[in-house]
């Protein structure tokens, strides 16, 4: 066992002898699950699986207390605070905390927000969601490891969406985190309290997971720098997972210069996280900045401007925008591309069934892969598995279309999604040869309404994903795309989305940097 793998191995012993606590069955409890499964055990057999079964749940224990070998203790020193009143007027703060691990390094003395779904040891999680009050995790997840070890400042933990299941800033157990900009109005999802902190002042700089959008939605509606990398660039490693097949975290911030430099910290090859293949590579990113947009090439992607609920007010903003980085050098032309208006819907076959299979019978993390597994939050999650029940409206559509597609064709519509995000990949990379970077709103909206205690499900429901459609698409393409201001209307602001060729990050901070600093995006 390396030095990595040990460390890797989270569960304490005492834990460990909780969860390897499986009864043997008796005879009645097989024929139950055989009924269940559909197997056809006679009652004259059951005995006899039932001693067999007793017998081989025995070695769960060996394997647990192996496990339990390598655990590591929380680190010392790690006390947390739970602000209220005039301390959290935005509700962004899950907690408060101040962990310094190095006294030196390229974050020393820069304030960073942690998402409440990415752990941090001694913390508590509550990932949005009653079913997670209470847990605290017993590691650190790598990106905050790389965080501490260059002498950034843990401040805390920042709300999120519930289960991180939506686009808007209204599901979090802990109530609605507040737009800092607009009375009554979202923060977008659900990095939510990650992109308030940013963009309040409260923390130089904020970690987000995103995917459907997770860090660009609350970017776009808060009036911050989020930037999705390319799948896998940054490990995931200790992170529950909502999908393998598009789980990213990634840097909020105030500006692009912090957002290239948080990334060069946070990226990087990792030995554990599957989602990185042999393609994975890290670049000098704060190269990028200054580099001005002398010779790119930026296709303006029609599709992207005629999603359903556009703004045309949104649109203006945007394309006027694209006018100002013509005017600095680069070369904007038009490009379409027809099934970006489908991408929602290849990313809700897959959406739908692999997040509600994660959540609901995965343990809040899946099983399947060679990676750190969670094991303490897992049997958290099997053992409150019941307070599922006090979800909002929107998480339990998530859950009832999952269910009820999984109960009429399986799973094949989940494959048939993975398959169709190929085909639509293709397409974005054929458009990115031919162009540099693609344009578009982050949202077709700005800042939609928070609702209220009086709305209706079905409103409450539609108010939860239609800011997703020109970011989730890219989720499942895997390609780094980055939300920054690009001024306002009605007193929101409104986001520009620049998305790159995999792996190319330094140009999409090198465009976002151009435009950045011509103050034309500051909001207003």
């Amino acid at each position: 066992m390396t030095d990595r793998e040990d460390d890797l191995n989270s569960i304490q012993p005492g834990h460990a002898a909780r969860v390897a606590n499986i009864p043997a069955p008796s005879a009645d409890d097989v024929l139950r699950i055989s009924a269940q499964l559909g197997l056809g055990i006679g009652a004259s057999d059951a005995g006899f699986y039932a001693d067999v079964v007793a017998n081989s749940v025995r070695n769960y224990g060996n394997v647990f207390e192996i496990a339990a070998q390598g655990a590591r203790p929380v680190p010392a020193g790690r006390e947390y605070a739970k602000p209220g009143g005039a301390d959290n007027i935005h509700n962004a703060w899950h907690v408060k905390s101040h962990i310094v691990e190095a006294a030196g390094g390229r974050l020393a003395g820069r304030r960073i927000a942690i998402k409440d779904s990415v752990p941090v040891a001694g913390l508590p999680m509550m990932i949005g969601a009653n079913i997670f009050d209470g847990y605290i995790p017993e590691t650190d997840a790598e990106v905050v490891k790389r965080i501490l070890a260059e002498g950034g400042i843990i401040a805390g933990k920042a709300h999120c969406e519930y289960l991180c299941f939506s686009g808007n800033s209204h599901t979090c157990s802990a109530g609605p985190i507040l737009n800092p900009w607009a009375e009554g109005f979202s923060s977008g999802g659900s990095s939510s309290g990650s992109a308030v902190l940013v963009a309040t002042g409260e923390v130089d700089m904020a970690i987000g997971a995103d995917q459907g959008g997770s860090i660009r939605l609350p970017a776009s509606f808060s009036g911050i720098v989020g930037i999705k990398p390319t799948y896998g660039l940054v490990p995931y490693t200790g992170i529950p997972s909502l999908d393998a097949s598009f789980d990213h975290v990634g840097p909020m911030t105030a500006t692009v210069a912090d957002a290239a430099l948080l990334l060069s910290v946070i990226a990087g090859p990792d030995d554990v996280d599957p989602r990185q293949r042999g393609d994975q590579r890290s670049d000098a990113y704060e190269a990028a900045i200054g580099a001005g947009v002398e010779g790119l090439t930026i296709g303006v992607l029609k599709e992207g401007f005629d999603v359903p609920g556009s703004d045309p007010a949104v649109g203006r903003r945007v394309r006027y925008a694209a006018s100002v980085l013509r005017k600095l050098g680069a070369r904007v032309v038009d490009v379409s591309i027809p099934l970006h208006l489908n991408g929602f819907d290849i990313w809700s076959a897959i959406g739908w069934t692999g997040m509600s299979e994660t959540a609901l019978r995965g343990n809040g993390f899946g099983i399947g892969r060679h990676d750190q597994y969670p094991v303490s939050l897992m049997q958290w999650a099997h053992d409150h598995a019941a307070d599922v029940e006090q979800a909002p409206a929107s998480v339990k559509l998530f859950f009832v279309i999952s269910e009820h597609v999984r109960r009429h064709i399986g799973y094949a519509g989940y494959g048939s999604g993975i398959n169709a995000g190929r085909v639509l990949r293709r397409q974005y990379d054929a458009a990115l040869h031919e162009v540099d970077l693609l344009l578009m709103p982050t949202t077709p909206m700005a800042a939609t309404r928070l609702p209220d205690a009086s709305t209706s499900v079905e409103v409450e429901l539609k108010t939860s994903h239609p800011m997703a459609l020109n970011t989730a698409p890219f989720d499942f393409t895997h390609h780094p795309a980055l939300s920054l201001p690009c001024g306002g209307i009605d007193g929101r602001p409104v986001g520009l989305m620049l998305v790159g060729a995999h792996f190319d990050e330094c140009t999409v901070l090198r465009a976002a940097d151009a435009f950045e600093q011509t103050g034309e995006g500051v909001f207003r």
